[in-house]
C-alpha cells in the first residue's frame, strides 16, 4: 500500500480481502472512516507494529469515523470481523482521511484578535535569531511605556472596542483581577516571549478597575485558599497612569487599582477635589446591647450644619470604612451639595466590627435589623438632635450592604423610606430555602404588603458570575421586576462595569440625584 501523508484521502475498496495494512511510525496520527452494509454489523481492529492491538469500532452498521495514534514503526494491520466474530466481512470500505507524522503535529499559529498583537506575533515568528527577537520586544515595550496600557483598538462591532491587557516578564503565570468576563482570568504568553496578554471586545461605555497577580504561589491548601493566594501578588498595572483611589501619594503598588475607561464610559464628576465648602467627619463609638458588640461610627456633617433644616437628608451607609477610606463619600457629598444637586445631608457610616461579623450581620439578620431600628437610629437622632422623616432617610450599600439595605427597609419602612442598593447580593438565600424562594429579598417583597419605600437599584453588566441564573445581574433584574409589579417607585440602571468600589463611587451620585435631586 502507498504510504500516506498528512491530509491525504486514501480509499481502499475490498471484497474478499479481510486484512490490509498502513505503513506508520511511532506516534503518527491516523484518522479514517469505516463503512459496512447495514445488514452486516462489524468490528474494526488495528494491530500495531509493536503487536499491541486496539479495537477502533464495535458493532458498526453503516459508516463511522475512527482515530488512533500509532504504536511502533512498520505496518499497522486492520482486521475486520462481524461483531460476533463468527466470520470475516466481505463487503466494506476503509478510507484513510488523515495521516499526520509526529514531526508535522504542530498547531497552526494562533491568529490574534488584536491587530497590534497579531503584528507582534508575526514579527517574532519572522525574527531570524534571538537578538533580533529581543530588539522587537524592546521596541514594543518602549511604545507601551510611552502610550500606556491597556491597548485599545477599534472593535469589529459598532460601539465596541478591542482591549488588550498586558503584563511583562512573569515566569509562570499572570492572572487578571477584575476581568470583564469574570472576577479573574489568566493571561496567555505570546510565543515564549516576555509578553503576557488577554484581549476582549468590550462595549465602548466600559468602566472598570483591575489589577494583575503575577506568579501566584502554589500552596498546599484547599482550592478556595489557593484561589485567594492571588492576593499575595495582586498589584496595579505599572504602565497605566489612571488609578483608583485617585489619591495614592502614600500607597504602594499593592494598595491601589488601575482603571480602564473607554471612549463612552460614564463620567464621575463629583469624585475629584473641587474648590467648595467642606463638611466635617467626626468619630463616635457605639455599643449595641442587642448584639453585644461595639463598632466605630463615622458621621459626616455638611457645611453650615444646623440640626433641623427642613429638607436635610439622613443617610446610613453600610461598610462604613470603605465608604470613607476607599470611596471619597465626604468629598462626593461636598461637591453635590455645593452644586445644589442634593439638599444638605448628614451621613452615618456604620463600620463592621470584623470580617466575620459582616458576613453574619449584613445578610438578612433580624437581630442586626432590630439594632439599627431600636438602638442606632434613636442614638444618632438624639446625639445629633436631628428630627427627620422616612422620605428624607436612606439606607445605602453595595454587595451585602445593598442586600442589607433592602431587608431593613422592608422591616422598618416607618424609619427608612429610601434604598440605594448598588450591585446588591440579591442571589442570597437562607440554607434549606425552597427553590422557588431562592431570590430571598424578591420573594420577601412579593409576599408582603407594599411599603412606602422608594428604590434605586443598579448592577454591572459584567456581574454575571459563574451561573447567570443566580448572579448579581440577573437577581437585580428579578428584584426590579418584582418591585415594579408590586407598585413600588423604583429606578433600575445597568452600567457596563464590574463589582468594585470604583464603579460604585460614580453610581452613588447617580442614586442620590435620582432619589433626592433638586428639580
Amino acid at each position: 500500500m502507498k504510504k500516506t501523508t498528512a491530509f491525504l484521502l486514501l480509499s481502499i475498496t475490498m471484497n474478499t480481502i479481510a486484512i490490509d495494512s498502513l505503513q506508520v511510525k511511532n506516534g503518527d496520527f491516523v484518522k479514517g472512516r469505516f463503512t459496512v452494509p447495514n445488514t452486516q454489523p462489524s468490528d474494526l481492529t488495528v494491530v500495531f507494529p509493536d503487536r499491541s492491538t486496539r479495537r477502533l469500532l464495535h458493532n458498526i452498521a453503516g459508516s463511522q469515523e475512527f482515530m488512533f495514534k500509532a504504536q511502533g514503526d512498520g505496518n499497522a494491520q486492520f482486521r475486520i470481523r462481524t461483531a460476533d466474530f463468527a466470520k470475516e466481512v466481505k463487503n466494506y470500505q476503509l478510507d484513510i482521511l488523515q495521516h499526520i507524522p509526529v514531526e508535522q503535529q504542530k498547531s497552526p499559529p494562533e491568529r490574534q484578535q488584536s491587530p497590534l498583537m497579531q503584528h507582534l506575533a508575526e514579527q517574532l515568528q519572522q525574527a531570524s535569531n534571538e537578538t533580533e527577537k529581543q530588539k522587537i520586544l524592546e521596541s514594543f515595550w518602549r511604545r507601551r511605556q510611552k502610550e500606556g496600557t491597556p491597548l485599545v483598538e477599534t472593535g469589529t462591532r459598532q460601539n465596541y472596542q478591542l482591549v488588550t491587557f498586558l503584563w511583562r516578564s512573569a515566569k509562570h503565570n499572570v492572572t487578571l483581577w477584575g476581568a470583564p468576563s469574570h472576577d479573574h482570568e489568566p493571561l496567555q504568553r505570546l510565543a515564549n516571549s516576555d509578553v503576557w496578554f488577554k484581549t476582549y471586545e468590550l462595549r465602548d461605555d466600559t468602566l472598570i478597575s483591575y489589577g494583575f497577580a503575577p506568579d501566584i504561589p502554589t500552596l498546599p491548601v484547599n482550592q478556595r485558599e489557593q484561589r485567594r493566594a492571588l492576593l499575595s501578588t495582586l498589584q496595579a498595572d505599572p504602565l497605566n497612569p489612571k488609578t483608583f483611589p485617585l489619591d495614592i501619594q502614600h500607597a504602594d503598588k499593592y494598595n491601589y487599582s488601575s482603571v480602564l475607561a473607554l471612549s463612552h464610559a460614564p463620567k464621575q464628576p463629583y469624585t475629584k477635589p473641587q474648590n467648595v465648602p467642606h463638611g466635617k467627619l467626626e468619630t463616635y463609638r457605639f455599643h449595641s446591647k442587642l448584639l453585644n458588640n461595639s463598632r466605630r461610627i463615622l458621621v459626616y456633617f455638611p457645611p453650615h450644619f444646623t440640626p433641623n433644616q427642613p429638607d436635610q437628608l439622613l443617610l446610613f451607609f453600610f461598610d462604613g470604612r470603605d465608604y470613607t477610606d476607599t470611596v471619597p463619600t465626604p468629598r462626593i457629598l461636598d461637591n453635590m451639595i455645593a452644586a445644589q444637586k442634593i439638599p444638605p445631608a448628614v451621613a452615618v457610616f456604620i463600620d463592621n466590627p470584623s470580617v466575620e461579623s459582616r458576613h453574619q450581620e449584613l445578610p438578612p439578620n433580624s437581630l442586626f435589623t432590630r439594632m439599627l431600628a431600636k438602638e442606632l437610629y434613636p442614638w444618632i437622632t438624639q446625639q445629633l438632635h436631628i428630627k427627620t422623616s422616612p422620605n428624607r432617610t436612606a439606607l445605602i450599600g453595595s454587595s451585602f450592604g445593598g442586600l442589607a439595605a433592602s431587608y431593613v427597609a422592608a422591616k422598618y419602612p416607618e424609619l427608612f423610606g429610601n434604598v440605594l442598593a448598588m450591585s446588591g447580593s440579591f442571589w442570597w438565600y437562607k440554607p434549606d430555602t425552597p427553590s422557588e424562594q431562592k431570590n430571598y429579598i424578591a420573594h420577601l417583597y412579593a409576599v408582603t404588603p407594599q411599603r412606602n419605600v422608594r428604590f434605586f437599584l443598579s448592577a454591572g453588566r459584567y456581574e454575571t458570575g459563574g451561573n447567570d441564573d443566580s448572579s448579581i445581574l440577573s437577581s437585580s433584574r428579578h428584584l426590579h421586576d418584582v418591585l415594579t409589579a408590586k407598585g413600588y417607585v423604583v429606578t433600575y440602571r445597568e452600567y457596563t462595569t464590574d463589582h468594585s468600589y470604583f464603579a460604585w463611587q460614580g453610581i452613588l451620585s447617580d442614586g442620590l440625584s435620582t432619589l433626592f435631586g433638586r428639580k
